[in-house]
């Protein structure tokens, strides 16, 4: 009973594919991910752009009353 070569080098073949095929697929992934997504999405905006909420330092209770009735809006119709 002798040791199969055969067998070994189809399974060696194999998985030597399936590593290629994966580093092929990875590699195209990453390369559309780059070109596709933008580089910084956190960036600082240019131009003229706006601050739309502006935060609380310090929580007082008239600013919070005004966040709970938004938020309670925001419950009650979604917008």
């Amino acid at each position: 009973m002798g040791f199969p070569y055969r067998r070994m080098m189809e399974a060696l073949r194999f998985l030597l594919l399936f590593v290629t095929c994966s580093l092929l697929s990875y590699g195209i992934i990453t390369l559309l991910a780059e070109k596709l997504l933008p580089a910084d999405p956190y960036h600082e905006p240019h131009g003229n752009a706006v601050k739309v909420v502006k935060l609380i330092n310090s929580p007082q209770t008239q600013d919070l009353d005004g966040y709970l009735a938004r938020l309670q809006l925001f419950y009650l119709t979604g917008e």
